[in-house]
């Protein structure tokens, strides 16, 4: 038998009615305003405002590894990429046999710092070079045995149990993102606020604009008072605390005062959100942001740049924003993207999707360096880069924060134990 389908509300009367009848927020959603409330539930402990923070960055697409951290000592990448390739003496030198992509100044400089740790060769095993599968891995942190749940949503689930009440109105997780990512999907009702964009000018036009929306939203609350359905109780406080969260966040992000500047971008206005509300002492915990535009089959040079450009300003005016307000010892940046690219160069001055790639994780309580092994080039052109014994396992990055950084316990949340890498003490 079929389910009925979410009906199409297409009018105030109908809206109405169908809220009326107990919905549920998440049933309501497309029509909250200002921000969307993925699941902002009772359940879980309240945030921490003195806890450690983790930022997690998706570069959607499939970052090019090779052209981020440019091994100038190895002919198989100049023969490889007769067009595409980046001399030595335009790198930025972080060792003998590597150096930075020439626009990355500011990954250089917390590198300099020891803020900024360099992993060479992650992966992971049998990679189908997919943008759908490669993001589904990546986030859920595993294969088809994590269907449904993240893994930073499974460490809610086992550090907010849902028998433990809130305390607090404040999110344990934060998305700056269309929808919900995989990263932060959970098995129970978690207190996760989502914002569509960071940008202030478009918060508060939004804010404005939605007014409409609100009141209508309130009166589906109001019409439904007396009814005997549990769901209206829940409806009733979801919208509430989504309502009392988008306030506080507007007023946040409206009135921070930034030491730093961030580069004029949806990336730059993200990142300084997220700088805003960890100053604001509101507690999160986990922040996941989103961008895109990695996937550079066509002219990659001039693009990869612009990305690269862009990554490097806003993480950097991140971490000096939060040292500057004594905030930085609390938080740890990572960015991550689903694949890597192939080691040639294609017909369209760009290059396809491949397998392994570098992986950053930037921040004060960081141990700066070089982790793991050049990742091997190929002799056939038509191979792939290939995940080997040396290769790091990007799980083992995860296991990494989650017992280091998050307090969690990575093998429960993993089902398997991976070796930590040394970035975090």
């Amino acid at each position: 038998m079929k389910k009925n389908p979410t009906p199409e509300l297409k009018s105030r009367r109908e809206f109405l009615k169908f809220g009326a009848k107990g919905a549920g927020l998440l049933a309501l959603s497309p029509y909250a305003p200002g921000f969307a409330v993925d699941t902002i539930r009772a359940a879980g402990i309240s945030a921490d405002k003195d806890g450690t923070i983790f930022v997690l960055l998706k570069l959607g697409g499939g970052n090019d590894g090779l052209n981020t951290l440019v091994p100038f000592n190895d002919d198989t990448y100049y023969d490889y990429r007769p067009n595409l390739s980046l001399k030595k003496e335009d790198t930025i030198l972080i060792n003998e046999d590597f150096g930075f992509h020439p626009v990355l100044t500011g990954f250089h400089e917390l590198f300099e710092d020891g803020n900024l740790a360099v992993i060479q060769d992650v992966g992971y095993p049998n990679s189908t070079r997919s943008h759908f599968s490669g993001q589904d891995f990546y986030e859920r942190g595993g294969g088809l045995e994590f269907v449904g749940t993240g893994w930073l949503g499974r460490h809610l689930d086992a550090e907010c149990p849902p028998d433990q009440q809130r305390t607090s109105d404040n999110p344990n997780a934060v998305h700056i993102s269309r929808h919900l990512p995989i990263a932060l999907r959970t098995e129970h009702p978690q207190a996760i606020f989502s914002m569509l964009s960071s940008n202030i000018r478009t918060i508060l036009a939004r804010s404005v604009a939605d007014d409409d929306t609100a009141k209508l939203l309130k009166e589906t609350v109001e019409a439904a008072q007396g009814d005997e359905n549990p769901s209206v109780d829940y409806l009733n406080m979801s919208y509430m605390s989504a309502l009392v969260t988008e306030e506080k966040v507007a007023d946040v992000l409206s009135n921070y005062k930034s030491d730093v500047e961030y580069p004029e971008s949806n990336l730059g206005s993200d990142m300084r959100a997220v700088a805003a509300l960890i100053t604001s002492g509101m507690g999160t915990r986990l922040y996941s942001l989103d961008t895109g535009g990695y996937d550079t089959h066509s002219n990659q040079l001039d693009r990869h740049e612009e990305l690269l450009t862009d990554l490097s300003g806003a993480i950097t005016a991140f971490i000096k924003d939060l040292q500057a307000k004594k905030l930085a010892d609390q938080v740890v940046v990572m960015p991550f993207s689903e694949f890597g690219r192939r080691p040639y160069e294609n017909g369209s001055a760009g290059t396809d999707h491949g397998t392994q790639s570098a992986f950053f994780v930037a921040g004060t309580p960081v141990e700066g360096g070089i982790y793991g092994n050049h990742v091997t080039i190929p002799e056939d052109r038509r191979s792939d880069l290939q995940f080997t014994k040396t290769s790091i396992d990007f799980r083992q990055l995860y296991a990494t924060v989650l017992d280091r950084w998050l307090g969690g316990n990575s093998e429960a949340i993993l089902r398997a134990k991976y070796e930590h890498v040394d970035f975090l003490s």
